[in-house]
Order: C-alpha cells, then sequence, then structure tokens
C-alpha cells in the first residue's frame, strides 16, 4: 500500500470506531511516505496520527508527531494547514489556548 492508501484505510477505520486499528494504518502511512520521500504526505501522516492521539487526550504521545509537522516547511504553502492546526494543538496542551 502507498501512503495514501494508507490514509484513505486509517480514515476508514476511523469511520466504524476502530481507532487502535486506524493508528496503526497512520503509522504505516508515515513509514510509506518516508520510504517514498514525500514531505507533504510525510506531514500530512504526521498530522493525521498526532490529530488522532491529540483527541484521544494522549498529549504526551500527539507531541513528537505535532512538533515534526510545526517543523515542516515548504516554499509552494502545500504545508501551511497542517503546520498551523499542530501548531495550535500543541499551544492547547501547553494550556495556552482552551481546548
Amino acid at each position: 500500500m502507498n501512503t495514501l492508501e494508507h490514509l484513505q484505510r486509517a480514515h476508514e477505520l476511523l469511520g466504524r470506531g476502530q481507532p487502535e486499528l486506524a493508528e496503526s494504518a497512520l503509522s504505516d502511512a508515515i513509514d510509506a511516505a518516508v520510504a517514498a520521500e514525500d514531505l507533504v504526505l510525510l506531514t500530512q501522516a504526521r498530522f493525521a496520527l498526532g490529530e488522532l492521539l491529540f483527541q484521544q487526550g494522549r498529549d504526551e504521545e500527539a507531541i513528537p508527531f505535532l512538533q515534526a509537522v510545526v517543523r515542516t516547511e515548504r516554499a509552494d504553502g502545500s504545508v501551511d494547514s497542517p503546520v498551523i492546526a499542530a501548531a495550535r494543538m500543541l499551544r492547547q496542551i501547553r494550556g495556552q489556548e482552551p481546548r
């Protein structure tokens, strides 16, 4: 499976109420994006996993993924949306913004 297929699978699993399996699919998406050397998909996969962990209240586990997203830069703006959302989640985790 490629990164997009893993991301789609994770979305489907979440829709069926299977967050544990979705978490595994997102980890696979990260691995696939690294193997493909695709920074945009890697950022999307990291954000999706960080967001899932954040929503589950697993802040300490979410932080490394969200921080990796925030550190991502692309001149074309292709990762701006997840970067902004990840920064907001990190501020919420730190208590700088309400959840």
